[in-house]
């Protein structure tokens, strides 16, 4: 017997060993592509359209001065810049020191092909006139410079990594089933992890810089490259002092609970052991950890110690008999079956996730399905292992908890009112998960004081916005009309020095001319629309260059002047300024916009108003289109939203049906469920009613609740039918349920919600709410088991 437990004892230390080291590939996600539904057709269009007006990733460092900007404001950043370019992954940068003066000097339109243009390093205009120039530009205004002049932006463009870029098209353009896709995948991993680096190193780079730089003014950084990073670091720091908090907190209340070292180390040491397998699983599949499922390893160490404690407290209860294998063995085949059901119970729960079609919470469904059956199997191998080594009780008593009989007391006296009372509870919940909505922002996600939340702030109010919305539209085909040359349409007028040489004429884009009257109001109209929705900040589009042509022409332009300042502009505008906005080959134009992240939106109603007005207004538009980031991640939340509300009602139906073969009883199936309706209904219920806005974790909190509340329900009847087939009346079984395996219940429900209460000092909002409301949810939880329960088995 001693040879066979040193042989377990060794594979097991061999197992878990060779996890570890494999820990070691699990890499950590953050990208926008976490945030998009599987298969989006939004996301397939946005990728489509995003090859035909050209954009690079940037990310914007806003330098804010206590006066209005001055001469040494301005050798500040071009002392900045220079240090900028030198970083690797940089690309290029644009501020108020690259930005043309274009009106002061009385330029007209010829000039900008034929003369260099000043800017604020090479021009002997007074910086106020200029800076005035900049903060009423309609290119340039809530874009490099705030309306107060206070404030500038400098746009810092990232290289693309072309590997990476090459690896994700070859990606997406191969078949699943094709022998190659599994290696070239796994070179896009690699290369991802690289991209995801670079870019946070990028980050580091940037903020060191500022930091030893000149202090008289304040810096900001903002950009989703380092919404990435940042979260990426708020996840890295999140794992390690959560878990050790939550291991903390475990040792502490077994402590308290068991009174012995080793009642406190034999279920942590299988606790530990699960979680090391478990992350030597998932480097092993090489599957990428995210803000919702990096909460896995908190949720392990939970749900294991709660199935252990359950376990030692049936073996030290029941120590009648010297034999210490038959003592395990009895523990073991009494306990089997609950536990088994616990886990399946828990599994249906986490299983929900996989129905909601977004990749980072169908990652984190079977992350954690995988991880319940890791629980499982160690509660039943290396649990029983280590005990085996040392099985002797010491004669201390266990904690016992006064307030147990109080309880009992309390559900038996008072049945009716407490049955009542949760009736009203139901009622409310209900009319507060009717007020449920998933409205969030991205700035909201992080605590005032970090240093993201600061620079999207100042960013997202001063400088046009945050979160991007693109308009795209394509136009019907017969408004592409041909232009006909007449000398004596006076009408047509031309400035003083293009270019109107034989060639400019047989120009496809002249013959076949975009620029109508018609195409160029509909632009300007839902360009002015947009901007006068209070969500929406920075707007840019062919219509901000058309109305900068105006000011330089000092007077509208026609729609031949349009056309030849088109082809006559110089190609390092026309970049910049025309081709992210205009495709004359696709007949479509972009509008960019920039959502103003820190007011009160409703994503969904803006999405829908835009559509109705250009919908309703327009004739000419073939295709209309609302897309970018803020759609994509609205779609995803939507989608999560209606699947995870709908698959509630499934897992409490299937939960039910589990009960049904558990307990061979449709009545004590119905009363085993209420607790846990209860207790999830309330949850949501209150966040709804509190006006706390859904997110990607939160939303969550219904599947994880039922999940692990379950369990307590299973162990608390299952010891009450036990009692009955011993002869014992109702009213005994229900009171030793009561009192011992209330005992443990108790336990498990104070560890659980002290340990996700540690989330409640992470940095990242929706981890804070995702751990205050488990916590909160687990409290309610223990108290359906041990005052609804038994009340409501009391009364039927």
């Amino acid at each position: 017997m001693i040879y066979k437990k040193n042989i377990s004892l060794f594979l097991s230390i061999i197992i878990v060993i060779f996890c570890i080291y494999f820990s070691k590939n699990i890499k950590l996600d953050a990208s926008s592509d976490t945030l998009i539904l599987k298969n989006d057709e939004t996301f397939n269009y946005y990728q489509y359209y995003n090859k035909i007006f050209p954009s690079k990733n940037f990310l914007v460092l806003a330098i804010k001065d206590n006066k209005i900007i001055d001469k040494d404001y301005i050798n500040n950043i071009n002392n900045i810049t220079k240090e900028i370019i030198k970083i690797e992954s940089v690309e290029s940068t644009f501020s108020i020191i690259d930005a043309p003066i274009l009106l002061l000097n009385n330029l007209n339109l010829a000039d900008l092909a034929n003369k260099e243009i000043e800017n604020i390093n090479n021009t002997q205009s007074d910086l106020k006139l200029i800076l005035n120039e900049f903060s009423n530009s309609p290119i340039f205004k809530n874009q490099i410079i705030n309306s107060s002049q206070n404030l500038s932006s400098i746009i810092i463009y990232i290289k693309k990594n072309e590997i990476f870029e090459k690896l994700k098209e070859e990606k997406k353009s191969t078949d699943k089933s094709d022998k190659n896709f599994k290696k070239i995948n796994e070179k896009y991993k690699s290369e991802k992890n690289i991209n995801n680096l670079q870019k946070e190193k990028l980050v580091k780079n940037i903020r060191a810089l500022i930091t030893n730089t000149n202090d008289n003014y304040e810096y900001y950084l903002g950009g989703i490259d380092m919404i990435a990073s940042d979260t990426i670091n708020f996840i890295k720091k999140d794992i390690a002092i959560f878990s050790f908090a939550v291991i903390f907190f475990i040792i502490a209340v077994l402590f308290s609970i068991y009174r012995n070292i080793k009642w406190v180390l034999i279920p942590l040491i299988t606790t530990v052991y699960s979680v090391s397998t478990m992350l030597g699983f998932i480097g092993i599949m090489g599957w990428e950890i995210t803000a919702i499922s990096s909460n896995f390893i908190s949720l392990m160490l939970i749900l294991s110690i709660s199935m252990n404690i359950h376990i030692i407290n049936h073996y030290k209860l029941n120590y009648f008999n010297d034999d210490i294998q038959y003592k395990l063995k009895y523990t073991i085949t009494k306990m089997f079956w609950p536990c088994l059901y616990t886990s399946l119970t828990t599994i249906v729960a986490f299983g929900s996730l996989l129905f909601s079609n977004i990749k980072p919470i169908i990652d984190f469904g079977n992350i954690m399905i995988i991880a319940l059956v890791i629980i499982f199997i160690s509660s039943f191998t290396i649990l029983p292992l280590i005990i085996n080594f040392f099985p002797k009780i010491n004669k201390s008593k266990n904690l016992r908890f006064s307030i147990l009989k109080n309880f009992y007391k309390l559900s038996i006296k008072r049945s009716k009112i407490i049955l009542i009372t949760n009736l009203i509870i139901f009622i409310i919940s209900i009319f507060g998960i009717y007020k449920l909505n998933v409205e969030n922002s991205f700035i909201n996600y992080f605590k005032s004081n970090t240093q993201i939340y600061k620079g999207m702030k100042i960013i997202d109010t001063e400088l046009g916005g945050t979160t991007p919305m693109d308009i795209i539209i394509k136009f019907k085909n017969d408004e592409i009309n041909t232009l006909v040359l007449n000398s004596n349409d006076d009408d047509i007028s031309f400035d003083e020095g293009f270019d109107l040489s034989e060639d400019l004429f047989e120009d496809e884009n002249l013959n076949e001319n975009w620029f109508t009257n018609e195409k160029l109001n509909t632009i300007q109209k839902i360009h002015k629309y947009l901007e006068s929705r209070k969500e929406i900040g920075k707007v840019q589009s062919i219509n901000s260059l058309v109305e900068m042509a105006n000011l330089i022409n000092k007077k509208s332009m026609n729609i031949f002047e349009l056309s030849i300042l088109y082809n006559e502009i110089p190609d390092n505008y026309k970049e910049r300024l025309i081709k992210p906005f205009l495709s004359v080959e696709n007949n479509m134009i972009k509008i960019a916009t920039r959502i103003k992240d820190s007011n009160e939106i409703k994503r969904d109603k803006l999405i829908k108003d835009i559509k109705e007005y250009v919908e309703s207004e327009f004739d000419n538009i073939e295709e209309f289109k609302v897309n970018g980031l803020l759609v994509l991640y609205n779609n995803m939340l939507q989608s999560l939203f209606s699947s995870q509300i709908k698959s509630f009602g499934i897992i409490l139906i299937s939960i039910f049906f589990m009960f049904i073969l558990l307990f061979r009883s449709i009545k004590l199936s119905i009363i085993a469920i209420i607790p846990n309706i209860i207790t999830s209904t309330f949850i949501l219920g209150l966040i709804g009613l509190i006006g706390i806005p859904l997110d990607i974790m939160t939303i969550t909190i219904a599947a994880i609740t039922i999940g692990i509340a379950v369990d307590n329900t299973i162990h608390y009847i299952y010891r009450i039918k036990n009692n009955q087939k011993n002869n014992k009346s109702t009213i005994e079984s229900i009171e030793d349920a009561h009192l011992n395996v209330g005992n443990a219940v108790l336990t498990t429900s104070i560890t659980i919600a002290f340990g996700f209460s540690i989330l409640c000092v992470s940095n990242f909002i929706p981890t804070i709410l995702f751990g205050a409301f488990t916590s909160l949810a687990m409290i309610i939880a223990m108290i359906g088991v041990l005052i609804t329960l038994p009340a409501t088995l009391y009364k039927y």
